[in-house]
């Protein structure tokens, strides 16, 4: 059973530094990245260690062309400043084999940046609608069986949403809720498998009126019927993270404004 990690990057210019990357991260076996470049970039296609470069921005066309290149037995997702923990693939392995049913398994990853909001740990539990909001792309793995499954439906990652789209954030989100609707068993495991280095965001500017805007549009994108409430909720509870930058008043309008832009994209 090979556990192959799906690598987000951008800007690496040779394969020296590729290499240096992942033992920086500490990745010891099977991945395949793909590199967003702005000028010429390089392939590698043979072996456990492939990388391809493209010209063009966005997390989630990374995430894409990853799911379409996948060919572990259990893929997970990676950014480039996401460092592995030591034993993550028996890690992994392991709660694969005392969870077989298990289409997707999510774990946890630390988050060591201390601007951003605090690590979100789910706990053991099957993921529903009223806790995939904490999932973050790099606590995702997947069996093959259900990578098959996603590429027959041709289910991709809204390119609207995530790092270089419209709105900044959510492409794993709107992704796993639908993963749900296609009935996929979603299950949460409190195991660590990785840390994020205290690295500068390439889309967090803080808890702004851009952050709020995506939020509301993340919102209305999943939840057409209940987007309302859910911002209102969100601007309650949420309040201690943007009340130093934003009055709740003009939260609740930025938050209503990327709703409405995202009901005049997708109706």
């Amino acid at each position: 059973m090979k556990i192959e990690v799906l690598l987000a990057i951008m800007n690496l210019k040779d394969e020296i530094e590729y290499r240096n990357l992942l033992k920086q991260d500490n990745i010891t076996g099977k991945v395949v990245a793909i590199n967003q470049v702005k000028e010429k970039g390089f392939n590698i296609e043979n072996g456990d260690t492939r990388i391809f470069s493209y010209k063009e921005v966005g997390a989630s066309n990374s995430r894409n062309k990853l799911v379409e290149k996948a060919e572990g037995d259990i893929c997970i997702f990676a950014d480039n400043d996401t460092v592995f923990v030591d034993n993550y693939e028996e890690i992994i392995k392991k709660e694969y084999e005392k969870n077989p049913e298990a289409d997707i398994i999510i774990f946890f990853a630390e988050n060591q940046n201390s601007n951003r909001e605090k690590n979100k740990r789910i706990g053991n539990k099957k993921i529903n609608n009223l806790n995939l909001m904490k999932i973050r792309t790099y606590e995702i793995t997947m069996k093959k069986q259900t990578l098959d499954k996603i590429r027959n439906e041709n289910l991709k990652f809204d390119t609207n949403f995530g790092p270089g789209g419209i709105f900044k954030k959510g492409e794993e989100t709107i992704f796993i809720s639908e993963l749900l609707k296609m009935g996929m068993k979603i299950y949460s495991i409190d195991k660590k498998i990785s840390t994020s280095r205290n690295e500068e965001s390439t889309w967090f500017t803080g808890f702004n009126e851009k952050f709020l805007f995506d939020q509301g549009a993340i919102f209305y994108r999943i939840y057409h019927k209940w987007y309302k409430i859910l911002i209102i909720q969100y601007l309650v509870r949420k309040y201690f993270l943007y009340r130093k930058n934003v009055s709740i008043k003009k939260a609740y309008k930025e938050m209503c404004a990327g709703a409405k832009k995202c009901k005049e994209m997708y109706g």
